[in-house]
């Protein structure tokens, strides 16, 4: 098995103090790993709405709104360049947030995109959504949010939630380089349904087959099983009580009707966590994603990119 690397953090920036929170952590990641950092900032193009004869709106605002942005993230490339001796690159681009998020790491074949959350609440967190939820669900690579409270610079404690489902120890591969990195302790907490008495035996027969391949990376491990009937909740309240520096967890596109209005386990966590979350989608392939890719040479008509 290919052991995986992150050599490729993509990082969205709108220069708010949430954005620039997650930025902190991402350069201290890049420095533990030896990655590349690439900033984007994406203008949303709620502008060319207008039509040009509502009074030219499309054709005069939003490239001031271009030109300025890439102004700004040019001179913060700069300054960190300077500060902390990483390679950094820098990307200003129009459109949808999470749509060109999602598919600038496909053509800069990020590792890992790490990004700051508001979270979300009432109907906007059932029927929007937040932008770091969409790149969840739909990127090429693992997710770390990082909520905008507080600041993540190391990753010694980290909450690993394991549920019995397809792919639930895929997460482990990409979480070793943190690992090993940050010299992490890890907190395996088996989620199984409430007095499911076979689930618990399984659950226990899964997390040492995690804790064999644990053992091999002389990492400090304790575990606990938790019987539950909501998911996403339980992890909260582990989270709570344990406060760890990262939750890791696999990223299922939870789609039924039923699970839309109960809260989806995935968007439920990257909403409400209190800290933040590495989200690992099931491995899937590229090039079943082609489609969202910036190809060589696109570039939107009112948009610039700015390559150190």
């Amino acid at each position: 098995m290919k052991i995986y690397e992150i050599k490729k953090v993509l990082v969205p920036i709108d220069f708010s103090s949430v954005s620039l929170n997650a930025l902190e952590s991402a350069i201290a990641i890049c420095k533990r790993q030896l990655a590349t950092l690439t900033l984007i900032h994406v203008v949303e193009n709620t502008y060319v709405l207008y039509p040009p004869e509502a009074g030219g709106i499309a054709s005069a605002v939003l490239p001031e709104l271009i030109k300025n942005a890439n102004e700004n993230l040019n001179e913060l490339a700069k300054k960190l360049r300077l500060k902390h001796d990483i390679v950094i690159n820098h990307i200003v681009q129009s459109g949808n947030p999470a749509d060109e998020i999602c598919r600038w790491a496909i053509y800069k074949e990020s590792d890992l995109i790490v990004m700051g959350t508001h979270g979300a609440s009432g109907l906007r967190e059932f029927f929007l959504g937040s932008n770091a939820y969409r790149v969840v669900k739909n990127a090429s690579c693992p997710v770390m949010s990082i909520p905008g409270r507080n600041r993540w610079i190391d990753f010694k404690k980290i909450l690993f939630p394991i549920r019995m489902v397809p792919h639930a120890l895929d997460k482990y591969e990409v979480l070793r380089p943190i690992l090993r990195k940050n010299g992490s302790s890890l907190h395996i907490a088996g989620i199984v349904k409430k007095d499911d008495t076979t689930g618990f035996i399984e659950m226990k027969a899964l997390i040492d087959t995690v804790k064999k391949k644990i053992d091999d990376d002389d990492v400090i491990c304790g575990s606990k099983v938790y019987y539950c009937e909501n998911v996403a909740p339980q992890v909260l309240e582990i989270s709570e009580a344990e406060k760890p520096d990262l939750i890791v967890i696999t990223a299922t596109l939870d789609t039924s009707l039923r699970e839309f209005f109960l809260g989806p386990y995935t968007q439920d966590i990257v909403n409400h966590s209190h800290f933040p979350v590495l989200s690992i989608r099931p491995e899937t392939s590229v090039d079943s994603v082609k489609s969202m890719a910036v190809i060589p040479g696109y570039e939107s008509p009112l948009a610039t990119r700015a390559m150190a």
